[in-house]
């Protein structure tokens, strides 16, 4: 697995395709928006987490978050003049349709079911005052990310209780 530079983007107007309404595109959907992008979600169902996401957006910023609810077709992506892709349906199959569309148009992508296939990974985040560290394994271990990050929390937690304030406030 080679090895990926730590690289923070600012996303802030950046449009975002995202193929996939389930539990990975919500909580991927539920980060970009926080970072600015403008989010297109196409599924041919969208996820319950997502509907909610619009809803809450529809008052605030109705333009960024839209959700066109048909599958992935073949050649969309160049329509949708994404900045970036995410393939985060739960057929391996569609995906790899997705990615190979982004690597012939040159568009970033990432694909939730292959890694080996991603131009970008999505760190685990840890958002505290003023802070944002992104963390992600060498070696793809899910599980160590999300120790390490729990520890990260932990510790501010502790320091908060002795100083009276949050060095890493989420």
């Amino acid at each position: 697995m080679p090895a990926y530079f730590p690289l923070f983007v600012n996303l802030s107007g950046k449009t975002v395709s995202v193929f996939g309404a389930g539990q990975i595109a919500a909580r991927r959907v539920s980060a970009l928006l926080r970072y600015g992008a403008c989010v297109t979600v196409t599924a041919p169902e969208i996820g319950t987490k997502i509907r909610e996401l619009s809803l809450e957006l529809s008052a605030k910023t109705p333009r960024q978050l839209l959700l066109k609810e048909h599958a992935y077709r073949p050649g969309e992506i160049e329509q949708e003049h994404a900045d970036y892709v995410l393939a985060a349906t739960d057929d391996h199959q569609v995906n790899a349709a997705i990615t190979a569309e982004c690597k012939n148009k040159g568009i970033p992508v990432n694909n939730a079911s292959d890694s080996s296939q991603c131009d970008f990974y999505f760190p685990a985040l840890v958002e505290r005052e003023q802070l944002v560290i992104g963390v992600t394994s060498t070696d793809g271990n899910h599980k160590k990310t999300a120790r390490f990050c729990e520890k990260l929390r932990r510790l501010d937690d502790l320091a908060s209780q002795e100083e009276g304030t949050s060095h890493l406030h989420q």
